[in-house]
């Protein structure tokens, strides 16, 4: 459950608040809830494919339905789809900073970055080249790290509505902002790329639909909570994209010490997502290839599957000036495919299959408690509205 509350409780929660404030909050708080909702929906759809895929392959291999076996490799095919201080006062949150400005004496921002990313792939990207069970430890930490910075940034702003120096005045609906409201809450919501690969190693799975819906809940609360806080807390126009900026101030936060912890949070985050989607998508490669007699050769299943899930990324982390861009596609899109697009229809199809090879009376294990078509088109449906508000706002924005 670690594993799940991590790949939702990532960096999606830093631009909600901003996305909170400018939709006002009664509106950014249905929409929330409306897309956890269809999330954990979409969830039990990828959960009951899962079951439904591992109990064809026992059957094909064994023919003995009562044989229980671990989700082998192959099954990575019903989800191959999966394919994201200083204390000077608020002045630093609107300065404009240069990629030439130095950052350690003669050293540029730039090549300060270029560094970090150099530390960060050659400490974290080895965790590519083996199992997920090998993340446990990071997962362990990067929880006890996201507890701490979201009890941080609360009592903070806690702190400051409590003394009366609140100075926020959110709405509490603003249509024109909708559309940014719904990207940033489906980015919140997804865990859908990594489920194949954390689901397998539970060893009981009796209580598996209840555990899943309570990290849902606690993470769709903690969403709300910190949200709804910094949009009183904080002038609309003074609440930062990343939201963790509105915090590294002195006079917000008392200790370089907290500044500083707050400030490494996205640096904690992504080290343990990144294994998480990166050996995900090294599994899925290997899927898509597995026809291939030349994908179970050693060099190629144990080196280049794993570099080519690496590599790419890296590239682009190095090139990339626009982050924004990359983070508004990723969230907005492809987010909203993965999530509510694909789950809907691997399960019709899944269900189709699993009544052809069984018979009709067949009964899943884990089978979804959502059954009727009702729920695979609602899925699609809130799926093409988002991506069309999403595509609106994009082209007015541009206009």
């Amino acid at each position: 459950m670690m594993y799940v509350f991590n790949s939702m409780f990532g960096i999606g929660i830093l631009a909600l608040p901003k996305a909170f404030a400018d939709a006002g909050w009664l509106a950014s708080s249905v929409i929330l809830a409306l897309a956890m909702v269809m999330s954990y929906i979409t969830v039990t759809f990828l959960i009951e494919v899962m079951s439904s895929a591992n109990a064809r392959v026992v059957w094909d291999r064994s023919n003995d339905s009562n044989k229980e076996v671990n989700l082998d490799r192959t099954l990575y095919l019903s989800a191959f789809f999966s394919n994201i201080p200083t204390c000077t006062g608020e002045s630093n949150f609107t300065s404009n900073f240069y990629d030439e400005n130095h950052c350690w004496g003669p050293i540029s921002r730039i090549n300060a970055y270029r560094i970090f990313l150099a530390g960060f792939v050659l400490l974290i990207g080895p965790f590519v080249f083996f199992s997920i069970q090998k993340n446990k430890f990071i997962q362990i930490f990067a929880t006890i790290v996201s507890f701490s910075v979201f009890c941080i940034m609360f009592i903070m702003a806690f702190h400051l509505l409590a003394i009366g120096r609140g100075k926020g005045n959110p709405t509490l609906a603003n249509l024109g902002a909708l559309p940014n409201v719904f990207g940033a809450c489906s980015l919140a919501a997804v865990s859908h790329a990594t489920l194949p690969h954390i689901i397998p190693p539970i060893l009981n799975k009796a209580n598996l639909g209840l555990g899943i819906a309570i990290v849902f809940i606690v993470v769709g609360a903690f969403y709300a909570l910190l949200s709804l806080t910094i949009m009183f807390t904080f002038e609309n126009d003074k609440i930062q994209e990343i939201v963790l900026l509105n915090f590294l101030d002195c006079s917000i936060v008392p200790g370089v010490f907290f500044i500083y912890f707050l400030g490494l949070y996205t640096t904690f985050k992504v080290s343990a997502i990144f294994p998480l989607n990166a050996v995900a998508l090294r599994d899925n490669i290997w899927a898509m290839f597995s026809s291939f007699q030349c994908s179970r050769i050693w060099v190629v299943e144990r080196l280049f599957f794993p570099l080519l899930a690496i590599i790419p990324p890296t590239v682009i982390a190095v090139v990339t000036k626009n982050i924004m861009v990359i983070v508004g596609i990723t969230g907005s899109y492809a987010a909203t495919t993965i999530q509510f697009i694909i789950p809907p229809l691997l399960v019709h199809y899944s269900r189709r299959d699993t009544q052809e090879k069984f018979g009709p009376s067949v009964r899943i294990k884990h089978a979804s408690p959502f059954q009727h078509n009702f729920w695979i088109i609602l899925a699609i449906i809130f799926a093409v509205f988002t991506i069309t508000t999403v595509t609106i706002l994009y082209i007015t924005h541009q206009s």
